[in-house]
């Protein structure tokens, strides 16, 4: 578990440092056989140590739930509907500022972001941590690798919480290129 946390950390340095989530923003997770990792509410991502995560049961509820990410519906239901091992999200600047002016697809137009992320779903900004966001989510993410949520933040899923961390970076070099059309 201990190589799971040093990863987080390291992902959650990068996040802050990059400006993709300030001081109280962004959450991530890792699964580990029928168990979530995640980030406690309130962390801040820059700053992580040990006891900034909680260790729960991906299935069943306890009440260790509390602690954790205000958004762990969405974590969880992300694991229990697809095959991803990792989940961050941030709410990176020039994402959300894109996610007001964006319909329902944010489209990069430099060549990184038009390779690696094609189009990007934006959804409606529904209640953070609700069922409904969480269902909604998990439904794109078992499909794409990112998904906005309009005015409120992104959140990307794959194998590894680095890759998941990368794929949001690249979004927001890419909308920040879109908003200086």
């Amino acid at each position: 578990m201990h190589y799971h946390i040093r990863k987080l950390i390291q992902v959650g340095k990068l996040l802050f440092e990059e400006g993709l989530v300030d001081a109280r923003a962004g959450n991530l997770s890792v699964r580990i056989g029928q168990k979530i990792l995640i980030t406690r509410r309130g962390s801040h991502l820059g700053t992580l140590k040990e006891h900034d995560f909680v260790l729960l049961d991906i299935n069943k509820t306890s009440i260790l739930d509390d602690r954790a990410s205000s958004e762990l519906l969405v974590h969880r239901e992300v694991y229990i509907k697809t095959q991803n091992l990792a989940l961050v999200h941030a709410h990176p600047t020039a994402v959300v500022k894109l996610s007001f002016k964006t319909k329902n697809n944010i489209v990069p137009k430099d060549s990184e972001g038009k390779t690696l992320l094609k189009s990007v779903k934006v959804i409606p900004n529904l209640p953070s941590g609700s069922q409904k966001l969480a269902e909604v989510i998990s439904d794109i993410l078992s499909q794409d690798k990112l998904v906005v949520v309009r005015s409120h933040g992104v959140f990307s899923a794959d194998i590894d919480p680095f890759y998941a961390y990368s794929h949001i970076s690249v979004l927001e070099h890419s909308c920040k290129i879109l908003l200086d059309e």
